[in-house]
């Protein structure tokens, strides 16, 4: 029996196998042991391309459709829909297919051979208020794997397997909360590791959830203070005379990875065009035509992105808007970004605290503290979980192998 551990993630996805008596990563894409979570597919070669390549020809300007942060579709309205796919209707669980096929056909070419387990992360929740749909994105997710050649599956808390990963790296009792907060949840790990003569024993005392992440800070960047270059906020003179402002689905759809190439549809595009033809900011709403028609908006939202991350070092960052409008740039300050997040980070420490309180443990009592997950480079955000615990340990893990390497220990106990 072959195995591996698989972490789909919503902005980047790992897999790790076991090979030469050992937890090994994956390469791929480019010598990186990640890949981007992006499939991009090329109408003239039919063909997909996974992970930077396929961000890369679409903004290139290939002809094509691309898609990001396809993971969000679990647990959502979107999961029983089709989309075009050359020509043909297809539900989005097989684009999902085609993304988790290559990772596994990569896997198996560095392996040498087929794989046919997998242990597969998962969020805490996958929607955070409805158990049917949270089960339903699992069980989707397990026919998913299925179809593509997997016959052992087993699930994993991502926050769980990181706490795997923690356990290996500890010579004493502990007390830790292990952060998981990537592209697209926040997720979080009581646990209590003991070593011992053979391994460390880790008690998973509690875990919980959210579903905020990296993807909802770009996005709120991005409404809140791109958007207005480009016409939210501004109005159109109706029929009657009267004012009325521009819908705020336009911009909201264009900070939403997803929901982006909604806008590019002809007839939407159209009826945009049609009315904005009465806009009183001319300038601003042409810049959002320009945009669409030109097919930026990914481009645009993945600069906002690389902004974000440069703000957790600088105190503001250019953002150059030139491939929409000679010399246009805008200047995103660190304090507007801390801002537009305070409401999530609240939120994230409300769940924290939560799980403290429901398992009887005061902070006092937690010794370390684990950040794993991209979105955890954001200095804010460490600051502001690190607020409630005074007195912990920090440590700070590989931002995108630490879930894969457990999920691939855990399947080694399962499968090997």
């Amino acid at each position: 029996m072959s195995f591996c551990g698989l972490d789909f993630g919503t902005s980047n996805s790992t897999i790790g196998i076991y090979k030469h008596q050992d937890v090994e990563m994956v390469m791929l894409d480019d010598n990186k042991n990640y890949l981007r979570s992006a499939i991009f597919l090329n109408n003239d070669t039919k063909k997909a391309m996974f992970g930077e390549k396929a961000i890369e020809e679409y903004i290139d300007g290939t002809t094509g459709r691309l898609m990001t942060s396809i993971k969000s579709v679990l647990g959502s309205s979107l999961m029983d829909e089709k989309t075009l796919v050359f020509g043909n209707m297809v539900p989005f669980s097989d684009i999902l297919g085609y993304f988790l096929r290559n990772m596994k056909e990569t896997a198996e070419a560095q392996l040498e051979q087929s794989i046919d387990s997998v242990v597969m992360g998962r969020p805490v929740r996958f929607n955070d208020k409805d158990d049917k749909i949270d089960q339903g994105a699992e069980d989707k997710l397990r026919q998913i794997v299925a179809k593509e050649g997997f016959k052992h599956i087993e699930f994993q808390y991502e926050p769980i397997a990181a706490a795997i990963t923690y356990a290996k790296t500890v010579t004493k009792e502990e007390l830790a909360v292990i952060v998981d907060i990537g592209g697209g949840t926040s997720d979080f790990t009581l646990i209590k590791v003991t070593p011992s003569d053979q391994e460390n024993d880790t008690n998973i005392l509690a875990s919980a959830g959210i579903h905020i992440g990296g993807t909802d800070f770009d996005r709120l960047l991005n409404y809140h203070y791109v958007m207005p270059t480009f016409g939210l906020h501004s109005t159109v003179r109706s029929v009657n005379g009267s004012d009325i402002e521009v819908p705020t689905s336009y911009y909201r759809n264009l900070s939403t990875w997803h929901k982006i190439n909604d806008l590019y549809v002809k007839n939407t595009l159209i009826d945009i065009k049609r009315f904005l033809a009465f806009s009183n900011d001319k300038k601003l709403t042409t810049r959002l035509i320009k945009l669409l028609e030109e097919k930026e908006g990914h481009n645009l939202l993945q600069q906002v992105e690389n902004a974000k991350k440069e703000l957790s070092d600088n105190t503001e960052f250019p953002l150059d808007l030139s491939f929409v409008e000679k010399s246009l740039s805008l200047s995103l300050k660190r304090t507007d970004f801390e801002n537009v997040i305070a409401n999530d980070l609240e939120k994230i420490n409300a769940v924290i605290a939560k799980l403290l309180a429901d398992s009887s443990v005061a902070p006092g009592q937690i010794d370390a503290v684990f950040f794993t997950g991209g979105t955890t480079r954001i200095k804010i955000l460490q600051d502001t979980v690190l607020g409630l615990f005074k007195n912990a340990r920090v440590v700070r893990g590989d931002v995108f192998n630490s879930v894969a390497m457990g999920l691939s220990t855990d399947a080694l106990r399962r499968f090997g």
